[in-house]
């Protein structure tokens, strides 16, 4: 496959995150269960997220597996982690993994904030940290991807969504994603058969900053990614806020990526 899936895919993590900060709130107990499903004409690629907080933090997974056509073209196997603390009704970083496990890469990468550092332990090693690497400052200002995701789904305010910009730091890479255009619309029928309400579209464009290869003449930053737009909603009236789909435009066409299941249970945030 000639086509950027795989940046697509990386945005998209850090995509699920488009909220700044919630206002102070006490910490929810919930459980968020979402499965996604992304297609290029037809179904290609399984992701599926599972959610839990309580008073002493909270902790996310995320898993990836390509599907159908793409199997036999492009093998994806690839999942995340992390965990952290919710201090004031904000989520914080603690420790982050990420694993490539689809026969090429096979690296196992663990990030963790210090507090006054942020540590990545990568198994096989890098051979380089990019062109230029992060610092200390770049990696202390931002947050790992499955924080950020915490942080939006704690978000208490919808004008918070598709406003502004995050920094993100995955290990190695250090980027930042940012939001304009902002548009409210109707839910489709996909959103209103997973009961969610309020939808809100976005432009989104990804600008990479540190901890990425070195450019060749005539590459541009981000170029896999083109036209890059996305749509959240929240669960309800005053559940919480998820991301319904994800679309960018690749050489075979629009790859989008698109909630198709979802559950959730305990106290989730409320207005």
């Amino acid at each position: 496959m000639t086509f950027r899936y795989r940046t697509l895919l990386a945005a998209a993590a850090g995509v699920l995150a488009l909220a700044a900060p919630a206002e102070a709130q006490a910490p929810t107990k919930f459980r968020l269960t979402l499965g996604y499903d992304g297609k290029l004409l037809i179904k290609v690629l399984d992701v599926n997220v599972t959610q839990t907080a309580d008073d002493n933090g909270f902790s996310t997974q995320v898993r990836l597996r390509s599907y159908g056509v793409l199997e036999a073209f492009k093998k994806i196997r690839q999942t995340a982690s992390g965990s952290g603390r919710i201090d004031g009704g904000v989520a914080r970083p603690g420790v982050f993994t990420q694993q490539n496990i689809d026969g090429e890469r096979n690296r196992k990468v663990r990030v963790t904030w210090t507090g006054s550092d942020v540590v990545t332990a990568a198994t096989p090693s890098y051979g380089n940290m990019g062109f230029p690497p992060a610092t200390r400052a770049q990696k202390l200002e931002a947050v790992d991807p499955i924080t950020a995701l915490m942080r939006f789904t704690l978000m208490d305010r919808p004008a918070q969504a598709c406003a502004g910009s995050m920094k993100f730091f995955d290990g190695k890479r250090r980027y930042d994603l940012v939001f304009s255009n902002r548009a409210v619309r109707a839910p489709n029928a996909r959103e209103q058969r997973l009961g969610l309400t309020s939808p809100v579209t976005c432009s989104v464009t990804y600008r990479e900053l540190a901890g990425f290869k070195r450019k060749k003449p005539g590459d541009k930053p981000g170029q896999g990614l083109k036209n890059l737009r996305m749509a959240f909603a929240r669960h309800g009236q005053g559940g919480p806020w998820v991301i319904s789909s994800i679309t960018g435009g690749t050489p075979l066409g629009d790859a989008t990526i698109e909630l198709a299941r979802l559950s959730t249970s305990g106290e989730t945030p409320e207005n």
